[in-house]
């Protein structure tokens, strides 16, 4: 296998790259402080600070960096250098704006400053990683301990927002799986979806959530009033993650000391 490099080995990329020396490959790991750097060690993940200084064009990279921003700044970083024979962003489906409707990998881009970012910054990384690179547009991650239950139980109170909205979901396990397949598949889309349908309305997902945390019940801003959005993650499928490990939204209840 190649030397995989995790350019942000933090809860995702961590995962990925111990899945890469499980099955037998090598993986250096970019953090920006020495926190995780034991824990990687000890799953035989060769933990380093800061950006990646030797990448080469025979290595495959993961770039799971928090936000757009840090993103394009990564990758401007990278661009002196050649690009590897792989290269896998984490994105976001925060690219649509709001959807609704059926939504897939060519679904048109929304117009927030949010889905903008996140335009730039795959367009600039596209421009780098050329024929080798893939865009993972992940939804909204979470595990016991992060992502939205863990949100709210810091926050003590749901935010506002319209009630109709979907949230799009993606377990940790599950994406990292998806990125790890991405990473080693002979000939790749250029783009997946990586979502875990049927995802909940934001009146679903918090009215339970509020439940579980022993909370009020949330108030909600005005509705959207347009369909449903609906993620096609037939390509996900068919390519990276036949079957999810973690198939039920309801998981992302989980409160932090469940």
């Amino acid at each position: 296998m190649r030397r995989l490099v995790v350019y942000g080995a933090g809860t995702l990329g961590a995962r990925v790259a111990e899945a890469w020396v499980a099955a037998g490959g090598r993986a250096v790991g970019h953090t920006a402080s020495p926190d995780r750097h034991d824990a990687l060690r000890a799953a035989g993940v060769e933990p380093r600070l800061g950006k990646p200084e030797d990448i080469g064009p025979d290595d495959a990279l993961l770039l799971a960096l928090p936000g757009s921003d840090a993103l394009t700044m990564a990758v401007a970083g990278l661009r002196d250098g050649p690009a590897p024979a792989r290269a896998v962003v984490i994105s976001s489906t925060s690219y649509y704006g709001v959807p609704h409707g059926p939504v897939d990998e060519d679904t048109p881009p929304g117009r927030s400053d949010r889905a903008l970012r996140c335009v730039g910054m795959e367009k600039v990384f596209r421009d780098w990683a050329g024929a080798g690179g893939v865009v993972l547009r992940c939804g909204g991650l979470y595990e016991k301990g992060r992502g939205p239950m863990s949100a709210l139980e810091r926050r003590g109170e749901a935010p506002l927002g319209p009630p109709d909205k979907t949230l799009a979901l993606i377990h940790y396990a599950d994406a990292a799986t998806a990125a790890f397949e991405a990473l080693r598949h002979p000939a790749p889309a250029d783009t997946y979806l990586a979502v875990t349908p049927p995802c909940p309305t934001r009146q679903a997902f918090y009215q339970a959530a509020c439940v579980v945390a022993g909370l009020d019940l949330p108030g909600f801003g005005p509705k959207l009033r347009k369909p449903l959005a609906e993620f096609d993650v037939a390509r996900l499928r068919a390519d990276l993650l036949p079957t999810p490990a973690h198939p039920r939204w309801q998981e992302a209840l989980l409160p932090g000391d469940a």
